[in-house]
């Protein structure tokens, strides 16, 4: 193996690494180790192609906007502080690493996601040992506890089981459509070994939003085989698969208690919409954490609709909204958790940048999202594949979580702009060639 796929596989690998931090609490940010594989990489770029430009206008040109813009804010606003710094030179240097990296591996999409799906395998391994010797009463995990179903929640390498759930859920949305991890290995084993070992690995974590991921499969796979089409005769089993779906979710909800303690008050919280302390006396954790910091972004958001108040600013917005509307009691009942991601992409995006953020992110969204298109192409089903897995991924993401850059944000991020580019690409290409032969 040369240096090239070596680093290569390494970079890959960096979407599992977010929990291997240096001088952890010791210095002012998170120094992850993939970071020196970041230095490594965009060197290796650099030297190889003799290039600057590390990534591509459209981009550059976004994320100048959103820069200059919370730069102007934070400066008028005296908010400019090393929260700020921290999320703008992070977002810029984590773009650049992966964005460059795609680049010298030509960017070969399938082979790489092939790889971060080859990854995904051997971690849901690492993660079902780890299952195994919980049962038989060897911890490896300090923050390993049961759940009331008798098992425990997997954490794997990664610093908790809802990480470890999303960052696997496009590698098992990928192999559910039976496709092989290379191409001279037989489906066979993609079908009966990986498929099996993410899926166990992913149920094991009992993450709530991991759960919503598996709807969006079970979603797109109607969809994908024509079960959603009004003008396709398979339509009419639908009634059958949504009855399936409504006794599962309630098997669900009756077996495990903690997602039904979960689901139903985070519902009642944004039901109610109060923020009374007896409304909201009983939220678990979790719920209260999204709950807070959802009201807490409104509140700047309704102050500064169009620009919100920077990026990197929420963790300021927090501190000078959450006594507007709680009770000084609930920071020491339930901590100060999830105050710099807002617990949410949507909720982040909504309170440092406004309508203008969240329009840049849903125009990106929507754009690049493929559909069907290609699924029936057998040279870009697999582009079409990806693309949906990662589209499943980015909804999960805006629900829950509000990092900008971590799980290998801006890796899945540009494979989701260049799987739609290489299938429109490919029709286009396809179109003119009809063209010319009828002219």
């Amino acid at each position: 193996m040369n240096f090239k796929s070596l680093l290569s596989w390494a970079m890959v690998g960096s979407v599992f690494m977010d929990d291997y931090i240096i001088l952890r609490y010791q210095l002012p940010f998170d120094f992850y180790v993939y970071y020196l594989l970041f230095i490594v990489s965009i060197i290796y770029y650099v030297r190889s192609f003799k290039s600057i430009r590390l990534i591509p206008k459209w981009f550059s040109i976004s994320i100048s906007v959103l820069i200059l813009i919370t730069l102007f804010l934070t400066i008028y606003d005296d908010t400019l502080g090393l929260g700020v710094v921290k999320q703008i030179v992070g977002v810029i240097f984590t773009s650049i690493a992966y964005y460059t990296f795609l680049a010298y591996n030509n960017f070969e999409i399938k082979r790489i996601f092939r790889m971060y799906v080859f990854l995904a395998f051997f971690v849901s391994v690492e993660g079902l040992i780890e299952e195994v010797l919980n049962l038989n009463g060897i911890h490896i995990n300090v923050k390993m506890r049961m759940t009331t179903s008798g098992y425990y929640r997997i954490f794997g390498i990664t610093g908790e089981p809802y990480f470890l759930a999303v960052i696997l859920l496009p590698a098992m949305f990928y192999s559910f459509y039976k496709m092989t991890i290379f191409e001279k290995i037989n489906s066979k084993i993609s079908n009966y070994i990986i498929v099996p070992t993410l899926f166990t690995c992913f149920v094991f974590t009992f993450s709530s939003a991991g759960f919503i991921g598996i709807g969006g499969i079970i979603l797109f796979w109607l969809y994908n085989k024509g079960y959603l089409s009004l003008t396709n005769w398979k339509i009419i089993l639908l009634p059958l698969f949504i009855v399936l779906f409504t006794i599962s979710f309630a098997n669900l909800q009756n077996q495990w208690e903690e997602f039904n303690i979960k689901f139903n008050q985070t519902l009642n919280a944004f039901a109610t919409n109060s923020t009374k302390k007896e409304d909201i006396n009983e939220l678990n954790t979790s719920s209260f954490a999204l709950y807070s910091n959802y009201t807490i972004a409104k509140a700047s958001f309704l102050e500064r609709p169009l620009t919100g108040t920077g990026l990197g600013t929420h963790e300021a917005n927090y501190k000078k909204y959450f006594s507007k509307f709680f009770d000084e009691d609930f920071v020491i009942r339930y901590g100060v958790f999830n105050t710099a991601d807002a617990n949410s992409m949507f909720v982040r995006l909504m309170s440092e940048t406004g309508l203008m953020g969240l329009g840049m992110f849903f125009i990106f969204l929507l754009k690049n999202f493929l559909r069907k298109k290609g699924y029936n192409h057998p040279m870009l089903r697999e582009y079409t594949l990806i693309n949906q897995g990662i589209f499943i991924w980015f909804i999960i993401r805006l629900v829950r979580t509000g990092n900008y850059f971590g799980n290998g944000f801006f890796l899945f991020f540009f494979m989701y702009y260049m799987s739609n580019k290489i299938v429109s690409d490919f029709y286009k290409k396809e179109k003119i060639k009809k063209t010319l032969q009828t002219a």
